[in-house]
């Protein structure tokens, strides 16, 4: 947006394709942590 080089509706795509992203793996993380949380309680 800085400078007009990409378009506002460019800008916004982009901001919630990287927020879909930051999701997923989020999720991914915390399946990951909880496996991990399972398997240290087994001890």
């Amino acid at each position: 947006e800085k400078g007009g080089k990409i378009s506002e509706d460019d800008s916004r795509r982009a901001v919630d394709e990287l927020q879909k992203l930051t999701d997923r793996y989020i999720k991914e993380i915390e399946s990951l942590l909880s496996a991990k949380e399972a398997e240290i309680m087994e001890v």
